[in-house]
């Protein structure tokens, strides 16, 4: 046993050697000091008995500098000359300074990330985002600190799963999906590294595409992201309802949307039927209209019978995205209107802004809000989401309904609406 390893039996000189490597790892160099006060008499008659201080001068400064110690050490049997070396040989390590420790940590991130990017290429977009160190890509540089390789092969899976998705461009369920990918029809599930990951993917390409998207989602928008790339985790609680519409599939004309429109027929299409035609237009004409509101759209099916009309029923689910797709895909103008609300009108315009070819906005704008603006208030918090509007003339009704803090609903212009229709 060396000389060194008999130091290692005494607690309170490995205690000071301790305090000896933070502060060099904390400055750089042997330099400063460190503090005695937690020392007791008898730790400090051993560190008396190696440097030859006795134990009132030690107690008396209540501190000892490194290079002091570093003096005393070369009169020792051991006879370093730096006590860098000695800390070195003692802890059997080379010791590195913070700054320069974070500087090699920096140096294998950016090596780590190359190689990712060098080894996945379709996803160098995606990488680049997480290696920028965004607050919403923490948790994924926490996987890389705790388990790299786990990391490589968590990305190995997403690249395939975003090169089917490009490829494919089709409804797929999530399971099968995850099965095809992985061989466990699990993989994807929320509550998975995978899911996590797949999840903040398309958010990440959401945004690149489309600006402000938030990360942080309910149930309902998780799916309505994955079914805007084609993955379905639920297709029958998804659904739109409309009258007077034409579907089609490659054998013609579908017998049931044409039934349900000659009996005068309201119906409720979940996405697990809407997949499965391929144009959808009104019975007459080139124009639908379309409602969030169920109560409002429901008296107008009752006043105009013979009137393409679409519910939403609030926030757009993905069979409503659906929906809006085909339409838009068969030229068919889409009239949407919406309450005038800061919820009503987020919804307009991110309707808007993915069909800007295709959707009308339908009495969502400045008159229509002072003629239907009700005595309740909207919270500040609430108002706060129109900055978030990017269409022309919903900002221009965001700041009015900023200055008078009051919200519009549909109910007050089923009249208006009505006379649009017949006209």
């Amino acid at each position: 046993m060396s000389d060194l390893n008999l130091l290692k039996g005494e607690a309170a000189l490995h205690k000071l050697f301790l305090l000896f490597k933070k502060r060099y790892e904390s400055l750089g160099r042997i330099g400063g000091s460190v503090s005695l006060t937690s020392f007791s008499n008898d730790e400090l008659m051993s560190i008396s008995g190696l440097t030859g201080l006795s134990v009132e001068e030690l107690r008396g400064k209540q501190s000892i500098t490194l290079l002091k110690f570093e003096k005393e050490l070369r009169r020792t049997k051991y006879q370093y000359d730096s006590l860098l070396s000695f800390l070195e040989d003692y802890f059997d390590e080379k010791l590195v300074a913070n700054k320069d420790r974070l500087i090699q940590e920096q140096e294998r991130e950016m090596q780590f990330w190359d190689e990712v990017k060098d080894k996945f290429s379709q996803l160098v977009w995606y990488v680049e985002w997480i290696s920028g160190k965004s607050a919403d890509a923490r948790w994924i540089w926490t996987l890389y600190k705790e388990d790299a390789a786990g990391l490589v092969s968590s990305f190995k899976y997403l690249e395939e799963a975003w090169s089917l998705i490009v490829k494919e461009k089709k409804f797929i369920r999530m399971p099968l999906f995850a099965q095809k990918i992985t061989g466990n029809p699990h993989a994807f599930d929320r509550n998975t590294v995978l899911g996590k990951m797949l999840l903040h993917l398309l958010t990440v390409d959401q945004i690149n595409n489309e600006g402000d998207i938030r990360f942080s989602k309910t149930s309902e928008e998780e799916n309505e992201l994955l079914g805007h790339y084609g993955l379905i985790r639920d297709d029958i609680w998804s659904f739109v309802t409309g009258q007077n519409l034409w579907a089609e599939t490659n054998q013609g004309i579908h017998p049931v949307w044409k039934a349900a429109q000659e009996m005068g027929t309201v119906l409720n299409l979940p996405l697990k039927e809407l997949i499965k035609v391929d144009k959808v237009y009104p019975y007459q004409g080139k124009a639908v209209w379309v409602l969030e509101n169920s109560s409002v759209a429901s008296t107008l099916m009752d006043m105009v019978p013979h009137a393409p009309i679409i519910c939403t029923h609030g926030q757009l689910r993905i069979a409503g995205w659906r929906l809006i797709e085909l339409l838009s895909a068969s030229g068919i103008t889409i009239n949407y209107s919406g309450d005038l609300d800061p919820e009503g009108m987020l919804i307009a315009d991110r309707l808007v802004r993915r069909f800007p070819n295709s959707v009308r906005l339908w009495r969502m704008n400045e008159q229509s809000y002072a003629e239907i603006m009700s005595e309740e208030f909207v919270s500040d918090k609430r108002l706060r989401q129109l900055d978030k509007i990017q269409h022309y003339g919903l900002k221009k009704v965001a700041e009015v309904m900023q200055r008078e803090k009051r919200a519009g609903y549909q109910e007050a212009m089923v009249e208006v609406l009505v006379w649009d229709m017949e006209r």
